[in-house]
């Protein structure tokens, strides 16, 4: 029997195709070759970072690279991602558009399975998803208070601490604020309750004025930025005997809802 007819009686009869063999495995060239490319590759995720912000108004970009042993960007689009809060929101590719992540503060974390089978993933956590007005606002309350007696004008005036807390899709603003009034040798601890409404920066509502004796509902209007400056006014007439004018600002001192119980 000749040389050839022998090595043809031993064959498996496989079928190499590409370089790799099917039912015998790579092709030992190929997998020293995926071994150059991927081998101790890194995953990285560029945006977000951690304790990014991504305002609810807007679309927020998601970009990871993989990385080759060397520093070098490797052609790979097929991330993905998930979050730990938000358990049905998944996006796909190496750059990608979220317009659907739920409010709140998640860990975001992406995946790659590369071509020589080393699944790598990266989390970034702290990545806040709400509205650009949200947060916590921290300011000061000032009222003047108007009077007669007796036929003398009076005028007394007070200011004191103010918070109100926009919520987290930006269409309210809650809180209240009290500042102490010492009118006719009385003093009078004065309490006011915010109730607001917020449309596009503009604010509306109701600030109740609780006088002790006396409650009385004002309208009050005022602006709201998406830099997180608050202000606005609101006037009452107490019974026919004493006219406010109060004028109020806030901060926001941040953005995280989660501090407050």
């Amino acid at each position: 029997m000749s040389l050839f007819a022998i090595l043809l009686a031993c064959s498996d009869n496989t079928l190499v195709v590409d370089g790799a063999e099917d039912g015998a495995g790579a092709d030992p060239a190929a997998e020293e070759e995926l071994d150059l490319t991927w081998d101790n590759a890194r995953l990285v995720i560029e945006e977000p970072l951690s304790g990014a912000f991504l305002p609810m108004e807007e679309d927020s970009a998601f970009t990871a690279v993989v990385m080759g042993a060397d520093g070098t960007v490797l052609d790979f689009p097929g991330v993905t991602w998930s979050s730990d809060v938000d358990t049905g929101w998944a996006l796909a590719g190496a750059a990608a558009i979220d317009g659907q992540l739920a409010l709140g503060i998640h860990a975001i974390t992406a995946e790659a399975l590369l071509p020589n089978g080393d699944r790598l993933a990266y989390t970034v956590g702290g990545v806040l998803k709400q509205s650009v007005y949200a947060g916590v606002y921290v300011g000061a309350l000032t009222v003047s208070a108007e009077a007669e007696y007796n036929g003398t004008p009076i005028s007394v005036g007070c200011s004191g601490p103010l918070t109100l807390i926009v919520d987290a899709e930006g269409e309210t603003a809650t809180g209240d604020a009290g500042c102490l009034l010492s009118l006719l040798g009385y003093d009078i601890d004065t309490a006011y309750d915010f109730a607001l409404d917020n449309d596009a920066g503009a604010l509306s509502g109701e600030a109740a004025i609780d006088l002790s004796f006396y409650s009385l509902p004002v309208a009050t209007e005022g602006t709201l930025t998406e830099a997180g400056e608050l202000e606005g006014t609101f006037g009452a007439d107490v019974a026919g005997f004493v006219a406010l004018d109060a004028s109020y600002s806030a901060t926001r001192i941040t953005r995280d809802l989660s501090t407050i119980e």
